[in-house]
């Protein structure tokens, strides 16, 4: 599967939460969106966002 240019991330993204019991084995759909969205907002706060590019 190709995610390019996706608003979400792959199912090995949400595989790897799993594993490392970030994420229930059972999560729903909205359960892995608020995830993803937690993770991403996490990133911006960590490393800040870049200039956008053209």
């Amino acid at each position: 599967m190709n995610y390019l240019d996706a608003n979400d991330a792959g199912s090995g993204f949400y595989q790897l939460a799993k594993e490392l019991q970030l994420l229930p084995m059972s999560a729903s759909a909205d359960e892995k969106f608020g995830f993803w969205v937690k993770q991403v907002k996490q990133l911006y706060e960590r490393h800040g966002a870049g200039p956008a590019l053209t």
